[in-house]
């Protein structure tokens, strides 16, 4: 089973494959479209508890899906997982910019801000809030100005993920090689894997990189400020 569908309590990190981004995506928007039309039909009344369990239910498992892509890209960037997230990114986009500007669902909510005086508190401010959003997402708009919102949405989110991997390419480009006694206070186990990647790049001393394991030592417990500043 693809494990991006499957039911667990947290993400199955160690078995996700760029091979499931796509297949599991299709599934999701598909069940995640086919509730946004069902919240938007007469056949769910404008009421709060109705409308959540239509659309909040496939909404948050494709939200949870992709969440757990991003943060995959993020923390294990392979050329293929990046490509499988480039691909279904600008699908999710149309998506999510579609749901928080969508005509219909906007209407059912502003309906049952009409009834707050049968809502609870907390309802009544989760009402408030998501009429907020809807304005912030473009509701109100119409014609070519929704039109221009949508367009600068989707140019967005491809700066943003263009502007991450070339952050990414950058971190996992940089390499500092320097002799093991400027490393005075840092962990014995992180010299040793400084150690071990300079011996395996061929050089002499220890090799120093920006991700994690290696900079946040160095930054925390290094002796040497200029060695802390260059990192830093």
């Amino acid at each position: 089973m693809n494990p991006l569908l499957a039911d667990h309590p947290l993400p199955r990190f160690d078995a996700i494959e760029p091979a499931h981004v796509t297949p599991a995506i299709d599934r999701l928007l598909a069940d995640a479209e086919a509730g946004l039309a069902r919240a938007t039909s007469d056949e769910v009344p404008p009421e709060l508890n109705a409308l959540g369990i239509a659309l909040d239910v496939p909404v948050e498992r494709l939200q949870r899906a992709w969440s757990t892509v991003v943060h995959l890209h993020a923390v294990r960037d392979t050329p293929a997982l990046r490509e499988a997230f480039d691909a279904n990114l600008p699908r999710l986009v149309e998506f999510t910019t579609r749901l928080a500007a969508h005509p219909g669902l906007y209407a059912k909510t502003r309906a049952i801000a009409e009834s707050a005086a049968l809502l609870t508190p907390v309802q009544r401010k989760a009402v408030a809030d998501a009429l907020r959003d809807f304005v912030l997402g473009g509701a109100e708009l119409t014609g070519a100005a929704r039109r221009r919102f949508g367009e600068i949405a989707e140019r967005l989110a491809t700066l943003s993920q263009r502007f991450g991997e070339n952050v990414l390419d950058a971190t996992d480009a940089w390499t500092l090689d320097v002799d093991a006694a400027r490393l005075t206070g840092v962990p014995a186990d992180v010299v040793a894997r400084a150690r071990q990647a300079a011996a395996d790049a061929g050089v002499d001393g220890c090799r120093l990189t920006l991700h994690g394991p290696c900079r946040e030592p160095v930054l925390r417990h290094a002796s040497d400020r200029a060695l802390r500043e260059t990192v830093f």
